[in-house]
């Protein structure tokens, strides 16, 4: 189903390549750009998560839509996999609106979570429906957990070697556009090793 809204409740704690690692792809020995290299290292990761709709490391999401699935039979699905399905961060939260204003947490006994599925899903439990509640702007709303796990080395070796890729490029070339082959080479290379973590659209 059609969401109205998707926001990041927490940033990563860390991110998928180190400082360290981004340096040494550099070949940098001196700490004049430690910031710029760290500003560099979050741009790539965003690029990279916007690329493939995954989330990378562990980042807690909330996302709002204006009523449930409406005979109880749909998922619910959740953006930007992998939903987290072991270890801290596993809650899933539910909110929905009553039909008099106000809000209530909708209890974990009462849906399901499909945490195998790609992108996870909320679930009615079988047989049975979602809650009566008011249909309006942002009603209902889900937070979850999504990532790879809390560690930039749980993140695909491909993408955290894309990730340099997109650093080296940005931390050599700093004008807005680069027109040519190299720019050519460069998005063929990063695509190429995103393209095995890819997946089609969900929504």
């Amino acid at each position: 189903m059609q969401y109205r809204s998707l926001a990041r409740q927490t940033q990563p704690a860390v991110e998928p390549v180190t400082l360290a690692e981004a340096k040494s792809h550099l070949r940098v020995d001196t700490a004049d750009d430690d910031t710029y290299i760290t500003g560099l290292i979050r741009a790539a990761r965003e690029w990279c998560e916007q690329y493939l709709d995954r989330t990378l490391v562990h980042t807690q999401w909330v996302m709002r839509f204006d009523r449930f699935p409406p005979d109880g039979t749909h998922d619910i699905e959740l953006p930007r996999p992998p939903i987290v399905a072991s270890g801290t961060a596993t809650a899933v939260a539910l909110t929905f609106t009553f039909e008099n204003g106000t809000t209530s947490t909708y209890s974990t006994a009462s849906y399901r979570v499909d945490r195998a599925s790609t992108p996870g899903a909320v679930k009615t439990l079988y047989g049975q429906a979602w809650p009566p509640h008011l249909q309006d702007d942002n009603a209902i709303s889900v937070t979850w957990w999504g990532g790879y796990g809390p560690s930039g080395s749980d993140v695909p070796q491909s993408i955290r070697h894309a990730m340099l890729m997109l650093v080296a490029f940005w931390y050599d070339n700093r004008s807005t556009v680069l027109v040519g082959s190299i720019s050519k080479q460069l998005e063929f290379a990063v695509e190429s090793l995103l393209s095995s973590q890819k997946w089609g659209s969900y929504r």
